[in-house]
Parts: C-alpha cells; structure tokens; sequence
C-alpha cells in the first residue's frame, strides 16, 4: 500500500488552522457590538433600522423600532437662514460653508466650515475662549457642545446642492435629551 501524501497528513492541522482563524473572524460579531466604532465617530443612519428579523439573525434584541428619519431640503428649515432665532439655543435652519451660528454669549457659537454630501464640519467658539471642530453626519443628534450649565445639541436634517438644515437644541449637560 503506498503512504499517504504529505497533503493528506497536513489536512486536519490545515482544517484546524482554518477553523481557529474563522472563530477569531466571527468573535468581532458579537451581540454587545463589541466591533463597533466609539459612540463619538458614529453617525446615525439616514435610513430606517433594521427589520426585527434581521437584528433577531445578529444577536441584537430590539422591543421597540427606530423612528423613520426622514430628510429636510433647505427650505423645509423652520427658521429659514435666519441664525439669529438660534440665539436661545433653538432652531432649525438652513447654512452653508462660512455661515456663523451665533447662541446665548455664555455658551459660544459655531461656524459652518463646510458642507459635504453627508456631513457637516462646524468650528466651535466656546464661551470661555478655546475652540474645537465637530464633523456632524446627517442623523437628528450628531454631536453637541455646551458649558456645565446647558449643551447644544446638534443635528444635521438634510444635506443639498451645499446647504444643510441643522437643529440646534438646548439641553440639560446632566440629562441628554433622548429623542422621545
């Protein structure tokens, strides 16, 4: 009888090497969402949330749906262009690149520096003279900045032709609002 290939004897390490590197593929898959991305780089999504049977396949346990988002043009914008309304930390406007977004002096203002397909980038002026760059994805709440008295938070409603509706809503920093 003629020995077994050197292929044939190799077979169970290579099936066991190839196992063990699938486990290790699949542990990023976890139902916790162990793989995702840190909560400040996450953009929420401008489409609706995953079926309850698609979550239910992934591990994920939902008992209640994501509310549809639906996008705004620029002239659905409550407020118009008009960033003078966002001076008691609400509004809802239309801006494009260089529109400076002026709140109550204690909290600071922001300037839109541009406005791409699916997010915007804002230049923060806090109150207390330092600065900071937010990049906001379209979604209701993007990111927000704020004193130890009130945050603003910030949304991006619907990106077009290079103008974005952004809410700008006042919050308790203790409290975040959730959306419901």
């Amino acid at each position: 009888m003629k020995p077994r290939s050197r292929f044939i004897r190799a077979r169970p390490r290579l099936l066991a090497a190839v196992t063990a590197l699938a486990a290790v593929a699949l542990a990023g898959c976890g139902p916790d969402g162990e793989d995702a991305p840190p909560a400040a780089a996450q953009t929420p999504p401008a489409s609706p949330a995953p079926s309850a049977s698609h979550e239910h396949e992934h591990g994920h346990h939902s008992h209640e749906p994501e509310p549809e988002f639906v996008t705004l043009a620029p002239a659905d914008a409550a407020d118009g262009t008009d960033v003078d309304a966002c001076a008691d930390g609400e509004c809802e406007v239309a801006v494009t690149a260089g529109t400076a977004v002026p709140f109550d002096p204690d909290i600071g203002g922001v300037t839109v520096t541009e406005v791409g397909e699916s997010e915007v980038t804002l230049a923060i002026a806090y109150a207390t003279g330092g600065s900071g760059e937010v990049q906001v994805g379209i979604g209701p709440r993007g990111g927000g900045f704020g004193n130890a008295d009130t945050t603003i938070n910030i949304g991006v409603l619907g990106i077009e032709d290079g103008t974005a509706v952004m809410s700008f809503t006042s919050g308790d920093p203790e409290q975040p609002e959730t959306g419901s």
